[in-house]
Formats: structure tokens, C-alpha cells, sequence
């Protein structure tokens, strides 16, 4: 198995400006979303094993959160109900969720593709060849597609045979426009595991879209019996210390546990997910921005503060040349905010 730890976080500072930028907004909006959750039925079962719901728990921005006794998956308290899953992904045709993801013009697509995609597509192409594989000969879907960063990577690295599902009509639409021809297919959110049942493919590649999903054990379920599927890459959010951060600065733009994120894996509820499902692990990248958070955190503090904002210049120069270094410790033990990981149905 392939473990590979550890990326350079300062070309996503490039891309993540807004947060530092538009944080007052970017948290009351956030808070709006929260405001509904909290609104939607009791959560009775863990999202990850469907076993009671039983174990620790805390409050965060007025959203209790419950680590599973079971599997150790840390669970949102209340459903993913239809009203809420709509309101974040395709009320208005998902234009405000497409707002956190989509670029305005080629330059900055182009850009976003190479610094952040094209990396994940460097790992696929690794992962797969280990197994004596030509990656460039299988058949990928990209399910939940978004605005077709992750297809326009896989195009320019050689994976000509791939196209994406997306429930998002405005990123359908950019995406397609961006990528030059019709590539990303539009589908009814209610058809998600229909559509999953019947790829003709040999890889799915879901790129933060498995948290995101209603009933992901539907999903995985659905992909398992589809005997077209052999391979499954998934990049997920983890339970990291990016979510103490996030308790610790209350008034700071919370990315990581909030809003779409309603649930966070670990490596305990990664393991029962892959024993349950009959998954192998082939590839494993980790890789978090735990360290760029805190980063963002101490900074967007320091200028909201008229007493400390002039000092800002110089937590800069102190903390950026050690981010990638405190980072990677934090990869090293598994910790990170994210995992990609390359699995094989058996």
C-alpha cells in the first residue's frame, strides 16, 4: 500500500484570499446554514455505521456533535434532510454553494486546476500504476463533478476517457462553458444512487462529494453492486485539530466543521466504512490545511483588533515559513483535515 504525507500549502493561500477577505460574511453565512440544520430532525443513527447514535459529545456554533461509541465517526446531531441538503446544494440553482468553489474567469480556472488538481490527479496516475496498470486506457466518471476542476485535471494529464455528474445546474452550466464542450452532465439530486447504480465505469472519483451526500451508505452500497465499478478515489474531511481551531476562534470563518459538513470521518469510522463495503485500500495521501487555518485564525484576529492590527506583518513573517513544516507533522500522524484515498471493490 501507498502512503504519501504532506503538501505545500502556500499556492492555496493564492486560492483561499476570500476567507481571510470576506470573513464576517463568509461566517454569517454559515451560521444561516447552521441556523437550518439545527431546525431538522434528531439524528438517531451514525451517518457512517447506522448504529445508535451514542458516545461524546460537544456544542459547536450552536451545533451539537456526537462521536459514534461504535464505529467513531463524528456525527451532526440532527438529519440531512431533504430541506436542508436542497437549501445548501440546489436551491437557486446552487449558486451560493457554487460561490465557495467557482472561479470567475479561464485564468483563475486554469491556475485552480494546476495548483490544486492537478496533484490529486498525480496521485491517481501513481496509485493506479502500482497495480501494473495503464490509467490512461480505464474509464472514469467524476461523480458530483462541480465545476470540472478535478475533469479538466484529468483531461490535461491524459485521462481522456472521463466525464461528470454534478446536481449543481449553475456549475453544470460554468464548468462546461470553462472545459469547452459538454462534459459534466446534469442530474436530479433525487436520482443520485439510480445514476450510481448504471455508471459504465471503471473508476469513480468523488472529490469532496461523499460527506456531502444525503445517505452516503447508499451511495457506497450502489457503487458496490455495480459491477462496471472496480476502483473508488475519495478525498474526505477528517476530525482534525482544524476542529478545536474552529472552537477556540468562534468569530473566525469556520471551513471545516459547518455548514455542508455536517459529519467529519476518522481513521477508526474510515475503517469500519471500508470493511462494511468490501473495500481494499490501495493509495493512501495525507495531506491537511490545519496549520493554514490557524494561520488565517491568529491574522483575521490580529485585524479585527485595533490594538493588534499593525503586528499583523510580523505573525506573517514568523508563521508562513514554518506552516509546511508543522503541517506535515501533522499529516505524519494521520491527523490532517483530509485523506485522499485510491480503494478497490473485492
Amino acid at each position: 500500500m501507498i502512503n504519501l504525507y504532506g503538501k505545500t500549502l502556500k499556492p492555496l493561500l493564492h486560492h483561499k484570499s476570500f476567507f481571510f477577505d470576506s470573513n464576517d460574511e463568509l461566517l454569517k453565512s454559515s451560521q444561516e446554514i447552521n441556523s437550518i440544520y439545527v431546525q431538522q430532525p434528531e439524528r438517531k443513527k451514525c451517518k457512517n455505521c447506522d448504529a445508535k447514535l451514542q458516545g461524546n459529545s460537544f456544542t459547536k456554533q450552536g451545533v451539537k456533535y456526537v462521536i459514534c461509541s461504535n464505529c467513531g465517526h463524528l456525527n451532526g446531531s440532527h438529519e440531512d434532510t431533504e430541506k436542508f441538503c436542497s437549501s445548501v446544494y440546489v436551491d437557486k440553482g446552487g449558486e451560493n454553494y457554487a460561490s465557495n468553489y467557482s472561479e470567475s474567469n479561464k485564468q483563475d480556472y486554469d491556475k485552480r486546476v494546476c495548483d490544486i488538481y492537478i496533484p490529486k490527479v498525480e496521485f491517481l496516475k501513481k496509485s493506479i500504476s502500482s497495480l501494473e496498470k495503464n490509467p490512461e486506457s480505464l474509464n472514469y466518471v467524476d461523480f458530483g463533478a462541480g465545476t470540472g476542476y478535478f475533469l479538466s485535471a484529468l483531461a490535461q494529464e491524459g485521462f481522456v476517457n472521463s466525464v461528470g455528474y454534478e446536481v449543481s445546474k449553475s456549475q453544470v452550466d460554468l464548468g462546461n462553458l470553462m472545459m469547452g464542450g459538454d462534459r459534466i452532465f446534469l442530474y436530479s439530486k433525487e436520482d443520485t444512487v439510480r445514476v450510481a447504480q448504471s455508471l459504465d465505469a471503471d473508476v469513480v472519483t468523488m472529490v469532496g462529494v461523499l460527506e456531502h451526500l444525503q445517505n452516503p451508505r447508499e451511495e457506497l452500497l450502489a457503487l458496490k453492486e455495480n459491477t462496471s465499478v472496480q476502483y473508488l478515489l475519495l478525498s474526505l474531511p477528517m476530525f482534525s485539530p482544524c476542529v478545536f481551531l474552529e472552537m477556540v476562534f468562534p468569530n473566525i470563518m469556520q471551513r471545516h466543521l459547518s455548514a455542508g459538513h455536517t459529519h467529519l470521518y476518522t481513521e477508526e469510522s474510515l475503517d469500519w466504512m471500508m470493511s462494511e463495503f468490501s473495500l481494499e485500500r490501495i493509495s493512501a495521501w495525507w495531506f491537511g490545511v490545519d496549520m493554514m487555518d490557524f494561520y488565517r485564525m491568529v491574522s483575521t484576529s490580529l485585524v479585527k483588533n485595533p490594538e493588534t492590527k499593525e503586528i499583523v506583518e510580523y505573525w506573517e513573517k514568523m508563521f508562513l515559513p514554518l506552516m509546511d513544516s508543522m503541517q506535515l507533522e501533522v499529516d505524519k500522524k494521520h491527523m490532517s483535515s483530509e485523506v485522499h484515498l485510491l480503494l478497490k471493490f473485492s
